[in-house]
């Protein structure tokens, strides 16, 4: 599930839309787990290259979260102060165009937005209301004899390939950022020691020494740059696996970041069980 919410949208309304948004997800489409993306989706866009909703984006925007289906919940407004709420729906598998259903509040009655949920899934879904049966009289059930027997309906088609690539991109990413920072320390260290020991016989070769140290100091700065990005990347990547983890399986886990010299220890503790 990929999210757009307007900067003017309360943390905590969209919380409560997203909450009730899962449930039903599951309960009404039977979609359960699915992944949600932390990254908002204008910058999944912007990562694939477009900024529409035309089938060729959200195609892009499939292949990269590496799954066959989205669903895509968009908060916005607009000055005269009317909240909407927007729910599309699009199967890479289909040629149907994406489905889309929507509602609108007034800024007052944004809350009502959160009991719109479940009606808002049934329409993006087609699955109609479920009424609830009229009481009969003993009469009319003798008459009418017992009711026949329905068949079950079967439960929607639910968007499958809920994978953790994404938290692998980071952490491919960041090992590939934390050792291009090393490489650089590792080089300008040894330059600098060789540096240490040239030998300064004419003024020309203290400029041209001094030049030099200048430029070490460039790559030694750039190397504690880049060092600290590329553990940060790599353990948010971790952080983002453990927890993608953790919510399919029973388990225990922990989390610690222990600062060190030139960077941080990122710690996981935990056990996994059922399959593991």
């Amino acid at each position: 599930m990929l999210r757009a919410t307007a900067s003017s949208t309360p943390t905590e309304l969209a919380n409560d839309v997203d909450a009730a948004l899962l449930r039903d997800l599951a309960a009404i489409a039977g979609i359960t787990n699915p992944m949600v993306s932390p990254v908002d989706y204008a910058e999944v866009q912007l990562s694939v290259g477009c900024t529409d909703e035309a089938r060729a984006c959200l195609e892009a925007v499939a292949r990269a979260a590496n799954v066959d289906a989205l669903v895509i919940r968009t908060i916005s407004g607009d000055d005269g102060g009317l909240v909407r709420l927007e729910l599309r729906y699009f199967d890479s598998a289909s040629s149907d165009e994406p489905a889309v259903v929507s509602t609108e509040e007034t800024a007052p009655m944004r809350d009502e937005l959160v009991p719109a949920v479940p009606g808002l899934v049934r329409q993006l879904f087609g699955i109609p209301e479920i009424a609830a049966p009229a009481e009969s009289t003993p009469v009319e059930q003798e008459a009418s004899g017992p009711p026949p027997r329905s068949e079950p309906r079967p439960a929607p088609r639910k968007p499958e390939g809920h994978s953790v690539v994404l938290p692998w991109v980071l952490i491919g990413a960041g090992a590939a950022v934390l050792t291009t920072g090393i490489i650089l320390g590792a080089v300008a260290a040894d330059d600098y020691s060789a540096w240490k020991k040239r030998p300064i016989e004419s003024t020309e070769q203290a400029d041209q020494a001094n030049e030099d140290l200048d430029r070490l100091k460039t790559r030694a700065l750039a190397a504690n740059i880049v060092m600290p990005v590329g553990a940060v990347t790599l353990g948010l990547g971790v952080t983002w696996l453990v927890l993608q983890l953790s919510g399919e399986h029973d388990s225990r886990t922990t989390l610690a970041l222990e600062p060190r010299p030139g960077g941080a220890l990122l710690q996981v503790h935990g056990t996994f069980q059922e399959g593991w």
